[in-house]
C-alpha cells in the first residue's frame, strides 16, 4: 500500500494543503496520523474521489475493482495470494466491507459475526 504525504495528496487530489488539512480536520478523507504527521492510502484516495462521482442517467457504473474488503483472515490473505489471481485486499472490518460491497467499490467481502451480532 502507497502512503502520501500531506503535500503529495494535496497535489494528487489538486487541493491545496489547506484545503486537505479542512478535510482532515472535518474526517471527511480517508488518513491517518502517524507520528505526528498525516499519511493518505492513495488507494483510498482513489475510493473516495470515485465514491462522489456523479453519473449521468442511464450511465452504468464501472466493474468493482479486484479487491476483496472486510475481516482481515490469514487463510483468505494467504489465499489470495498462493492464487495469483491479483486480488487485492482492504481489511477494515465486516461492516466497512459489507457498505463497501454494498456501493460497488469491492468485488467480494470477507465477514465474520460473532454470536451476539447473529441475536
Amino acid at each position: 500500500m502507497e502512503f502520501l504525504t500531506t503535500s503529495e495528496a494535496a497535489e494528487y487530489l489538486r487541493l491545496g494543503e489547506r484545503k486537505l488539512y479542512e478535510l482532515v480536520t472535518s474526517g471527511a478523507i480517508p488518513c491517518s496520523k502517524v507520528t505526528g504527521k498525516w499519511l493518505f492510502p492513495r488507494h483510498e484516495l482513489d475510493l473516495w474521489v470515485l465514491s462522489g462521482l456523479a453519473r449521468p442517467n442511464g450511465m452504468l457504473a464501472a466493474e468493482p475493482p479486484p479487491i476483496v474488503g472486510g475481516s482481515q483472515d490469514d487463510l483468505l490473505e494467504w489465499s489470495l495470494r498462493e492464487s495469483g489471481s491479483g486480488l487485492a485486499s482492504l481489511n477494515e472490518g465486516t461492516m466497512r466491507g459489507v457498505d463497501r460491497l454494498l456501493r460497488g467499490e469491492v468485488i467480494a467481502t470477507a465477514i465474520h459475526f460473532h454470536g451476539e451480532a447473529l441475536s
